[in-house]
């Protein structure tokens, strides 16, 4: 890979991330940009916050992890809910969802 392909690539996953959190409320920004001091490097490695869900009075943190991954993430799924609820110092998320994908990008 040259400079200008490691540029854009990079350049390809900055805009990724500023796309997904400009919705997001302030504190929830800081999930995506601390992700790995959130929840850990061996979790953080296969799997990435993708979106904010409201339901009725529940907050869905919605996580998008490597295809044959997603059970592994579900059987840790109260850790993650713990993890990130204590990093936000409040019960913020009620839930997660998972879903598989080929890839993730951070």
């Amino acid at each position: 890979m040259n400079d200008l392909q490691s540029s854009r690539a990079v350049a390809h996953i900055a805009r990724n991330i500023i796309k997904k959190v400009s919705t997001a409320p302030p504190n929830y920004l800081e999930i995506f940009i601390r992700w790995r001091d959130v929840i850990g490097e061996h979790v953080a490695s296969i799997c990435v916050p993708h979106k904010v869900v409201n339901m009725g009075n529940d907050k869905i943190l919605v996580l998008k992890t490597i295809k044959g991954r997603g059970l592994q993430i579900q059987h840790e799924g109260l850790r993650i809910l713990n993890s990130v609820n204590k990093f936000l110092k409040k019960k913020t998320f009620s839930k997660i969802r998972v879903f598989q994908t080929e890839a993730i990008e951070f």
